[in-house]
């Protein structure tokens, strides 16, 4: 096999537009934007609508870019590139305004589909400096705002827009009250009213507001203020953030909460740059996260980190010695049925938690194969109902069996996590079950050692060594796999879920445990 023939072509992420202002600095505009979009494993393509020299002091000059080079910058990118979300941030002046709002029609026009645009309405730099004035702000109201599918102004931008005095939005219920009349005057799908300028009773948090206006729905989000100089060019990257969450084909509320904590967690480990105001650290998630895109030798990322992060725990599961005896046809029968009333006990439970992750999904892709993994739960349960007959075990006296403690605290910390978490972290709580049954079954399977024949214990083996069981891992993982692809998992998070990972694989071995010790 050449090299060439071992190099798949990888699938193009997708692509996010940005159409915004330049920033010497680095920190704001087009450079955040596309800081951010890469962080989202997105492809960053910009239009680039004025020119400044700044730093993390002060704006010390600005030049607009023609409207008609702006123009045909946008044409240039839509008419070649499949754009699959847009933001915009600085616009300079009234005919840029214009001219991105007509090229943003025509494109879509030519397009014939809706395509996400998150305008970040920027008004006032950090530094204080004035970057819109009144005729562009009418403008941008008349012209722009309409198109938006989401718009994320902070509370003096939102006073702005509705001609309201500075400072008159002054508690969270003003800022609710201004998302609904942005997102209803101005027809705009989704509001967001960044709460970073507001002080709170609570010292420590900071609120966004978010209105949706199709569900007539309020949503507060809920963040720790962090006490940091480094905020540069905070508001270009949540609506970058946001749009990219968009172009992956998250729903809104994902795509804004996700945005949030992104920004939340960037400025928690931002760096000094500069004397004044510094930017935050788009790249974290690219910094702590060394879960990088599947490729030949590495198809399945996030699941190998989960392993190589176990601290031998994933080694001592999948070569228990439960499963060494059953391979050997040395365990004790005994052992084996008490171990299967057990487990018969514990799928009931391992269904329900099914259901409830099933619940929490949003994808009916996701949802299917959730309800098979379901269906093989009872599947696997008459697989031990047949076992336990051949040594004269009734499924009345299997489901009289009393849960032993192992299990209990097992099934009951998989609930909880279903409970407090997302999807995410409940799948992660169930996967060494599930993940790890197929590759100790496998291992045994692969070894010359192991007797097939007269081995009371083999089909149980060779149940989770089958084809059908391993493509039930194999399907389960890729829900995973796919779910890690389309978040942003910060130091915090990942570790969260390395530990989940971890607490229900040392479970999984004190279930087999308890087994061996009744004798």
């Amino acid at each position: 096999m050449t090299t060439k023939d071992s190099i798949q072509e990888q699938q193009a992420p997708p692509a996010v537009l940005t159409i915004a202002g330049s920033d010497s600095s680095g920190g704001a505009g087009i450079q955040a934007d596309l800081k951010t979009f890469m962080a989202h494993g997105t492809y960053g393509l910009s239009v680039i609508t004025a020119i400044t020299a700044q730093n993390t002091q002060a704006v010390h000059s600005a030049s607009r870019v023609s409207p008609n080079m702006v123009a045909q910058q946008m044409s240039a990118v839509m008419s070649d590139i499949d754009v699959r979300a847009a933001k915009t941030g600085m616009l300079a002046d009234a005919e840029v305004i214009e001219a991105v709002a007509t090229s943003w029609q025509s494109a879509l026009e030519i397009r014939g589909t809706a395509i996400p645009l998150v305008v970040d309405p920027v008004m006032v730099s950090t530094s204080g400096t004035q970057l819109l004035d009144a005729d562009a702000l009418t403008t941008l109201r008349e012209k722009l705002l309409p198109l938006a599918t989401i718009v994320t102004p902070n509370l003096r931008e939102a006073e702005a827009l509705l001609n309201m005095a500075p400072y008159a939005i002054d508690s969270v219920n003003a800022m609710r009250q201004a998302a609904l009349q942005i997102s209803t005057q101005f027809n705009v799908e989704v509001t967001i009213v960044k709460g970073g300028h507001l002080q709170l009773a609570d010292p420590g948090t900071v609120v966004d507001v978010v209105y949706e206006r199709a569900l007539d729905n309020f949503t507060q989000v809920s963040s720790a203020r962090i006490d940091s100089v480094n905020t540069h060019g905070t508001g270009c990257t949540l609506s970058a953030a946001i749009a990219a969450n968009l172009a992956k084909g998250l729903v809104i509320a994902d795509a804004v909460r996700n945005g949030i904590r992104y920004v939340n967690e960037a400025i928690q480990t931002s760096y000094k740059v500069g004397c004044g105001a510094g930017p935050v650290n788009h790249a974290y998630a690219l910094c702590t996260m060394p879960i990088v895109r599947p490729t030949l030798y590495n198809p399945h990322p996030f699941t190998q980190y989960l392993k190589d992060n176990s601290k031998g725990l994933w080694q001592q599961y999948t070569q228990h010695s439960f499963v060494g005896q059953a391979a050997a046809g040395t365990l004790s029968t005994s052992v084996f049925v008490h171990y299967l009333k057990q487990d018969y006990a514990y799928l009931k439970h391992y269904a329900r938690a099914t259901a409830l992750a099933a619940f929490k999904s949003d994808s009916l892709g996701e949802v299917s194969v959730l309800v098979d993994a379901m269906q093989a739960c009872v599947r696997e349960s008459k697989l031990h109902v047949e076992m336990c007959a051949k040594w004269g075990v009734s499924r009345a006296e299997m489901e009289q069996e009393q849960e032993s403690w192992s299990s209990v605290a097992y099934t009951r910390y998989i609930i909880d996590r279903g409970m407090a978490g997302d999807v995410l972290e409940l799948l992660v709580a169930m996967y060494p079950c599930l993940l790890g049954y197929g590759e100790a079954a496998r291992i045994a399977a692969d070894d010359s050692k192991t007797l097939r024949q007269g081995n009371p214990f083999w089909p149980w083996i060779s149940a989770y060594a089958g084809d059908d069981f391993q493509a039930a891992v194999a399907q389960g993982r890729q829900v995973i796999e796919d779910l890690v692809s389309r978040d942003i998992l910060g130091p915090q998070r990942l570790k969260r879920l390395v530990t989940t990972f971890c607490e229900t694989t040392t479970l999984e071995i004190k279930f087999w445990d308890s087994a061996l010790e009744i004798n």
